[in-house]
């Protein structure tokens, strides 16, 4: 009795073997994406101590095609703006950049995957889909499918509000700048300063002008800094700053009165748009105003009349 109610629990799928079979398909996604940077090290050594000429940097610029194509083919058909917010995303989780773009693929398939199979057994335990056995296929290819466009949906929405919380925050950082430049401070030295400032309240803008600060020591131009700033965060106004900056460094304008403009550009540029956010309400709220509150102004309105009408006609 025992060993028959057994076989047939193994013979009927449920969710527990659902989730083991998910468990297992990641396990081996991460193990294969962890081996191949160690199966081209250990490639690599094995020929440097059979062919001493070539070296072990050498081998692995040799390994390094094979490594590439596997971890940049999941990027085609992203932005270089989501790729940044995956691998910013993954670096939480302790993976290195050039594998971010791999587990990021491996999630997709992994969503795409337990989103079908939990729609299909949501779709098969439903009794008016026996008679069809096709819509619970059909379920589950909708659900796949949107599992494999979720990620990718949530990348771009972070980084819209990444560059939402950057364009806020910017003018005060404008404005701090402002005061290191005119205590004597260098462009440089003053965003040190101001990125130290913002670690706790803006650490989105603070990582971005920390990678802008990188690039000012870095690069030989500090318009080509700057234009890597607006193109991280592809935001017009921040465009447009970042334009202003360039002009003033170009050409020797006071610094401080440059920044002190451009913050203050920013901040009526930001009430402007929520006033156009505010007078776009009206329409807005035209269409629950018909739906929700004119039926119930008309019950209580013309309730009572149509009530003595129903009685008039029915005596």
């Amino acid at each position: 009795m025992m060993s028959s109610i057994l076989q047939d629990l193994a013979m009927t799928p449920g969710p527990l073997t659902l989730v083991g079979a998910l468990a297992l398909v990641a396990s081996g996604l991460a193990l294969i994406a962890s081996g191949n940077r160690t199966r081209d090290e250990l490639l690599a050594r094995r020929i440097n101590k059979v062919q001493p000429g070539v070296t072990f940097a050498a081998a692995a610029d040799e390994a390094q095609p094979v490594e590439e194509y596997l971890f940049r083919l999941p990027v085609r058909g992203m932005s270089e703006a989501s790729q940044r917010e995956v691998v910013r995303h993954f670096s939480k989780l302790a993976v290195s950049a050039d594998r971010a773009q791999a587990y990021f693929y491996a999630t997709r398939i992994i969503v795409a995957a337990g989103l079908g199979a939990l729609a299909f057994f949501w779709a098969r335990n439903i009794a008016a889909f026996g008679t069809f056995p096709l819509i619970p296929i059909a379920i589950m290819a909708a659900a796949a499918i949107m599992g494999w466009f979720l990620p990718m949906m949530l990348i771009a929405y972070s980084v819209k509000q990444r560059a939402k919380v950057v364009r806020s925050g910017l003018p005060d950082a404008l404005e701090l700048l402002v005061v290191c430049v005119e205590a004597g401070l260098s462009l440089e030295d003053g965003l040190d300063r101001v990125v130290n400032e913002l670690r706790r309240s803006q650490p989105a803008l603070a990582d971005e002008l920390g990678l802008t600060l990188a690039d000012l020591k870095i690069l030989p131009s500090r318009e080509q800094a700057l234009t890597n700033f607006a193109e991280r965060v592809d935001v017009p106004s921040v465009r447009s700053v970042v334009t202003t900056l360039a002009q003033t460094l170009r050409y020797g304008t006071p610094l401080a009165q440059s920044l002190r403009v451009v913050a203050a550009e920013m901040r009526n540029d930001y009430l402007v748009e929520l006033e156009e956010r505010a007078n776009r309400l009206p329409a807005y709220l035209t269409l629950p105003v018909i739906l929700f509150l004119m039926p119930t102004i008309f019950l209580i309105v013309g309730g009572p009349a149509a009530l003595r009408l129903l009685d008039a006609f029915h005596r």
